[in-house]
């Protein structure tokens, strides 16, 4: 199981990976640099605990715990040159700091895990930045998505964190319990235009804890449904619309299945899992099914009745109809799976747009994420910023942020650039009109505000619970187990770990 468990944190690895803009070369890289058996060594306690926008980490060791290996040396990351709109062009308006300026020279330290291409952008905020504050030094460090976790975790525990840096959903609460990162509420209550409400409804939930908040997001992406419009036409069936149940999802993944082999046509991407942290609101939540208590993650309820009805009318797509594909055929497609050809629809988060837009030869578009018998749902998640413990300069750390995170620094970073979902609603617009958006963007938007859910596993307790849970329902997908017997396997196994949330 721990052998299964490596691979599948390894195609969850590549899949981060490609979400942030690094090529397969990349990806490689970082695989060969730690070795493939010592990286399957270090893997098997780890399962795909998950965003998608950062999942592949959460499961390493967080403050306290001791690392698998030595993170590896800082290297400074190339800038590439890329055309995106300038801050002038943009016209951005930036916020009025409401603590004081420093009055004499000061450092403060970012850490961010930013792919080569989109590292130029950060350097040309940094630079606007110090313009803007000329006694404020940034002091940028770039690490690679694989190693981020680990790095800094070696620096909480040595005191030596930077004044600012970048959080994945899935970390956030393990952070805050260890005290790695400080709330941010006595700032936000002095920035009169901070405007709090302006986050869309999901995005702040786990960055909250006793009524504080931590960590401001800077992007919260909805799962929603790619499709491949070539396979529909070629079918002459309709395109997914916002009338769409599960049901008709279904209904249509089936009849879009075709072939065998290598080349078989598959209706629908994505077997839904226990290893998944996002599973329960976009695949039980419809149904009026759960996996864990929410928001307390402390009881396993996917033994329920409903529950295990509704896993079984999923798995029906994999085990009776063939319509999903296999283990084995997810290693020839790296993620996300669509964007090859082969693929009708696929369930993922916006995030993946970048990677579709750069790499399908084909006419694609966006929808909904169908509705069910019970409710419209569907999972969100994303990451955002946070200023570290070890911090020596709040202030000027606090400036850095608000502006960073502002409407005016997500619309130059995030939404002019088209690297997706920004966190805050004003900044939207911009995404929506620029050269990125797919033709139904806007349906992201109205996902994350209508009906999409963070009800998603983000305890310091999750990783243990996917890898716990992924493993057994490896040997579901395989055959080795029905679908009922898995469901109980996993809350065999799951139950002891959602206990400790209770503590």
């Amino acid at each position: 199981m721990a052998e299964e468990a490596g691979k599948e944190f390894l195609r969850e690895l590549e899949k981060e990976m490609m979400a942030r803009g690094y090529s397969r070369r990349d990806f490689l890289k970082v695989v060969s640099a730690m070795g493939a058996s010592a990286f399957l060594a270090a893997c098997g306690a780890q399962r795909r605990p998950q965003t998608e926008e950062g999942m592949a980490a959460a499961g390493t060791p967080v403050a306290g715990s001791t690392p698998t290996r030595a993170p590896s040396a800082a290297q400074p990351t190339p800038q590439v040159k890329v055309e995106w709109p300038s801050a002038e062009a943009l016209g951005l308006k930036w916020p009025k700091t409401a603590v004081p300026e420093p009055k004499s020279k000061v450092e403060i330290s970012v850490a961010h895990a930013w792919d080569a291409v989109f590292w130029t952008r950060q350097v040309e905020f940094d630079k606007l930045f110090m313009q803007r504050h000329p006694n404020i030094v940034v002091k940028a460090e770039n690490t690679p998505w694989g190693d981020f976790l680990q790095k800094y975790v070696a620096q909480a525990a040595g005191g030596t964190m930077p004044d600012v840096m970048y959080v994945h959903f899935s970390w956030a609460q393990q952070l805050i319990q260890q005290g790695a990162i400080i709330p941010l509420d006595d700032f936000i209550a002095q920035q009169d235009d901070f405007n709090i409400d302006d986050f869309t409804k999901p995005s702040l939930v786990s960055y909250r804890k006793d009524g504080k908040l931590y960590c401001v997001p800077y992007d919260e992406g909805p799962g929603i449904l790619y499709y491949n419009k070539e396979i529909f036409d070629k079918a002459k069936i309709d395109y997914p619309s916002d009338d769409w149940t599960l049901q008709d999802l279904k209904e249509v993944a089936i009849k879009l299945t075709q072939g065998e082999g290598p080349k078989k046509q598959f209706g629908f991407a994505n077997t839904p899992s226990p290893g998944d942290a996002t599973m329960a609101p976009a695949y039980l939540f419809p149904f009026g099914a759960q996996y864990v208590s929410e928001p307390n993650e402390d009881k396993c309820l996917i033994t329920q009745p409903v529950a295990i009805d509704t896993m079984e009318w999923w798995m029906e797509l994999r085990l009776k109809y063939g319509a999903t594909p296999s283990p084995a055929d997810l290693e020839t497609l790296t993620w996300p799976a669509i964007q090859f050809g082969r693929i009708a629809m696929q369930l993922d988060g916006s995030w993946a747009t970048p990677v579709i837009n750069a790499n399908a030869k084909f006419k694609w578009d966006v929808a909904k994420w169908p509705k069910g018998p019970k409710k419209h749902s569907t999972f969100s998640a994303g990451s955002g910023y946070a200023i570290t413990k070890d911090s020596k300069n709040t202030d000027a750390a606090w400036i850095y942020l608000n502006e960073y995170l502002s409407t005016a620094g997500q619309i130059f970073m995030w939404a002019s650039t088209g690297r997706g979902s920004p966190a805050r609603n004003s900044a939207w617009p911009a995404y929506l009109s620029s050269k990125y958006a797919p033709p139904s963007a806007k349906i992201i938007q109205e996902s994350l505000n209508e009906f999409a859910s963070h009800a998603i596993l983000d305890k310091p307790t999750a990783a243990q619970v996917t890898q716990r849970a992924g493993a057994v329902w490896d040997r579901v997908i395989n055959g080795k187990l029905s679908v009922r017997e898995g469901l109980f396997q996993v809350c065999r196994e799951i139950s002891p770990i959602l206990a400790r949330n209770r503590e």
